[in-house]
This record gives structure tokens, sequence and C-alpha cells, in this order.
């Protein structure tokens, strides 16, 4: 069962993604990527209000991120925050990314890298991907599920609490990207675990932030949050998916 703040977080992402409400929250988007000459006045995690107008200088490269996606934008000149709409349309790709009720076992996307490799993203913002060291935003610890990118043969994950030393494993079936978090190690807002793997390179460390669904109603103000919380992995996988 999913809590009551849970339910709520998918409401308000639902009606703000999918119906396209009009409002300032959804005129809103968020800096998710900025390099140049400018980067100190436009930098990653800052809201941008609809009137704001963006001055680059050559040089300049800044991505934002509104309801609609993401956007590129390079100096010199200047731009207005609402003023060039993001193609293709990602509102769909983003009501995806957030639902928390009724998810079944999700096909793994891919995202290109800087370099242009193609990189393996999990499918849902509220999965703890178990190959990076992270703090996790999450509304409910009630129902963790763990993530992994390779399905192709089964595995074994031992969770550890850094504060009690307690310890669980897990068998990771053949065929399975997610499994739930052990309940005999408890996940809590504000414990710090480390998580470990047989095809892991070295152990993740993971801790776990409660999140506000309330600060959650678009993509930008979502990306703000997951940002000001610390919520480094959620916030680039939410930018790079949109």
């Amino acid at each position: 069962m999913f809590s009551t703040e849970a339910k709520a977080l998918k409401g308000a992402i639902l009606a703000a993604a999918l119906l396209g409400i009009g409002g300032t929250a959804m005129a809103q988007s968020t800096v998710v990527r900025a390099g140049g000459p400018s980067a100190r006045t436009y930098p990653v995690g800052k809201s941008l209000a609809a009137t704001a107008k963006i001055t680059l200088v050559s040089g300049d490269t800044m991505t934002v991120l509104d309801a609609k996606g993401t956007r590129t934008l390079r100096g010199p000149g200047t731009f207005s925050a609402s003023g060039l709409a993001a193609a293709p349309d990602k509102r769909g790709t983003f009501a995806q990314l957030v639902t928390t009720q009724n998810r079944t076992q999700s096909r793994t996307g891919a995202v290109r890298g800087a370099d242009g490799q193609v990189i393996a993203r999990a499918p849902n913002l509220w999965l703890v991907d178990v190959r990076q060291s992270s703090t996790i935003c999450l509304a409910d610890t009630r129902r963790v599920d763990l993530w992994r990118p390779d399905m192709q043969k089964a595995d074994t994950l031992t969770i550890r609490d850094d504060a009690t030393g307690k310890t669980a494993t897990l068998a990771w079936a053949m065929g399975r990207s997610e499994i739930t978090w052990p309940a005999a190690v408890p996940a809590t807002a504000g414990a710090s675990y480390t998580l470990n793997w047989s095809g892991a390179a070295a152990p993740a460390r993971i801790r776990i932030v409660k999140f506000d669904p309330a600060a959650a109603g678009d993509p930008a103000e979502l990306s703000a949050a997951l940002h000001s919380q610390g919520c480094s992995a959620q916030f680039d996988l939410l930018a790079a998916s949109m």
C-alpha cells in the first residue's frame, strides 16, 4: 500500500503534467546544466520565473527544464525563460518517471552521455540505482525498490545499515531489474546504507532523505527540490530523461 503522501504526489504531478493547467508553477523553469562565463549567474538548480530574461555571453551554454522538457540555450544572446518550446513534448515521459502506484516491472531506459556512449538509466525516479553512491529523496520509505541495469543473470545484493551494522542479503533473480528493499534492514529517512553486489566495481553508499511531495508540482519544481536536497542522481536522471 502506498501512503497518503505518495498518492498526493502522483495526483499533483499527473494533474500538472498531463492536463497542462496554467499557473506560475507551470511557467517556472530550472537550470539543469550550465557552462561558460555566466554559469555563476545561472548555477545548476536555479529557478527562473516565466518573465525572466536570460542574458548569455559568448561561450555560454545553458540547459533549462520546464513542464514540457529541456531546451539548450547558447550565447551570445538574450532569451525568455518561457519563450522557447521543447520539442518533442516530454510531459508523458515525466508522468512515467514519477508514477508511484500500480507500477509493474519496467523496461530499462537509456540516454547518451557527454561522450556519446549509451548509458542505461532507471525508468522511474523513485527506484534506488544500486550502481551509484547518492542521496535519495523518497516520499515513502515503507516500500522502496532497488534497480540494476543488467538483468541477464542472477545476482546477490547485500545491504548494510551504516549506523547499526545490520545486514541483509537478497537474491536477485535473472530477468528481474527491480527488487524490494529488505524489511530486515528498514529503509529510514536520515540513515545511510552500504550496498554491495557482485557486479559492482565498488560498494555504493546511499543516504535517504524524506521528500516533501508538495514541492513537486511539475518538472521544474521537482528538479529544483531534488537539487536543494542534494539528490543529484535523481536530479540528473530527470534532466536526462526530459
